[in-house]
């Protein structure tokens, strides 16, 4: 019944659209999760459907290796671009080969054959005028793209701050969206700043992988023993621990800080009295 079911709200969908185009109205734009099941048959879980489907201009994913966040990015870039003619999209990663899988999977979901944008070979040209855009994180050669309307921090905890500072102003003319995804390195850096800054506006989303139904309970147990207990609540629960170079956890480092102390006095001019 529900496969019925399913079959009429897909034939009723296309009639609909069929009348749209003959008396010249628009079409509905369709949620990124639905557009992405009934073009390219990709079956979001819950989780990957909120995430798709979310309005927030500005978003942090953290989530557990291999869950899926490069191929849910991937479809929401492409449905940006899709719907936004002329608009820019950058995915700039800690290096040009994990940008350039990037591409690779939003071209895995195109019809037809993919053209290059002339500013950068590592890119995908939609007919409609949209560019997704992959750059390595290197801040020496990053800058001269503006106006971008999707910006794009994949590995985000990789990337160094530079490269978050001369990236971020890129889409403040177009107020463009920004996602950050990544899955924890360190208690340092942007990606971990702003995960734990409550009052920047963020929109969070956390997928430990425990919360995936695809990860099989006995693979998760070969891995905790494989990468010990440490390595595998990074990789794996979404945990932000110390590095191996961090001498000083950064919870007691924030404990340690007051704005309510009053500051020491200046030292006196030599020869003279303080006051």
């Amino acid at each position: 019944m529900r496969c019925f079911a399913g079959g009429v709200t897909n034939a009723a969908r296309k009639v609909v659209g069929q009348l749209r185009l003959v008396h010249g109205a628009p079409a509905p734009v369709r949620p990124p999760s639905v557009w992405a099941k009934e073009e390219f048959g990709f079956e979001a879980d819950p989780l990957q459907r909120e995430v798709l489907d979310t309005d927030a201009r500005r978003v942090l994913l953290c989530c557990s290796r291999q869950w899926g966040k490069s191929t849910v990015t991937a479809l929401r870039a492409l449905h940006f671009a899709q719907h936004h003619p002329g608009t820019t999209t950058l995915c700039v990663a800690p290096s040009q080969r994990q940008s350039g899988l990037f591409l690779e999977k939003v071209q895995r979901y195109l019809k037809g054959p993919a053209m290059r944008d002339p500013r950068e070979a590592a890119s995908v040209k939609l007919p409609n005028g949209s560019s997704i855009i992959g750059l390595p994180g290197q801040e020496g050669t990053i800058r001269g793209f503006d106006n971008v309307g999707f910006l794009i921090l994949d590995e985000a905890a990789m990337i160094e701050d530079s490269v978050y500072t001369a990236t971020r102003p890129m889409r403040v003319l177009s107020d463009g969206l920004l996602w950050m995804i990544s899955t924890p390195h360190g208690q340092s850096g942007f990606f971990h700043d702003a995960w734990h800054d409550e009052q920047a506006g963020w929109t969070r989303f956390k997928v430990s992988a425990a919360e995936c139904e695809r990860f099989q309970p006995e693979v998760l147990a070969q891995e905790r023993i494989a990468l010990g207990e440490r390595m595998y609540a990074q990789e794996y629960l979404c945990q932000f621990l110390p590095s191996d170079q961090q001498l000083i956890p950064a919870h007691l480092v924030d404990g340690a800080v007051s704005d309510d102390e009053e500051p020491l006095p200046e030292e006196a001019p030599e020869g003279e009295l303080a006051a």
